[in-house]
């Protein structure tokens, strides 16, 4: 038996540093031929020899480093084509915060209102269905369409289309009555 080494560990497994420098120029190869970004090569190079490392302990045998890598490196490329499809990031770095519409703010009394804003939104949002949530968020959080939403949500586009619909009327009516009850609380005028 080899010295440094238990029973069940195979003696022709080898040991991570040694797949990386022999595998990771083939690696990288296959990464930058299919990601849009070429930036994003070396994050995904740097997960998939993680995922790589906390399977090496498992008791199967990884006869072919080389295949098993790909085989890593084919699932997490699609899931990270799959992720910038569903949340695009788009950065403009030429343009100033007033040049692009986004002005920076100037006062704290503009923050609070804007914070109280959002947790008015939060607190409608929770008081939504389940159903009409979901398909909120797929149309109006990811930008779906009604398609892209039934995919991933099951249900049919035209339930999809419905549940937008009563969940808009829902949101709004639980945001008006939100800033009527805020109004009154806070001395206003009484409706």
């Amino acid at each position: 038996m080899a010295r440094g080494r238990s029973k069940g560990e195979s003696a022709s497994a080898p040991p991570v540093q040694a797949v990386y420098t022999r595998y990771a120029a083939a690696l990288n190869r296959y990464l930058v031929r299919r990601v849009r970004r070429p930036e994003d090569v070396d994050d995904l190079t740097q997960e998939i020899f993680e995922l790589f490392v906390r399977r090496k302990d498992r008791a199967e045998v990884v006869r072919n480093p080389l295949a098993y890598l790909f085989r890593i490196a084919f699932h997490a490329v699609g899931t990270a084509l799959a992720e910038d499809e569903r949340n695009p990031v788009i950065f403009d770095s030429r343009q100033t915060p007033q040049e692009s519409g986004h002005e920076t703010r100037g006062s704290s009394n503009e923050e609070a209102e804007e914070l109280v804003a959002q947790d008015d939104v939060r607190h409608a949002l929770a008081q939504l269905p389940e159903n009409y949530l979901i398909a909120l968020m797929l149309v109006e959080g990811q930008g779906m369409s009604y398609k892209e939403a039934s995919r991933a949500s099951g249900f049919s586009p035209s339930t999809i289309a419905t549940y937008v619909m009563h969940g808009r009327a829902a949101l709004k009516l639980a945001l008006d009555g939100r800033r009527d009850t805020g109004a009154k609380a806070d001395g206003g005028p009484r409706k």
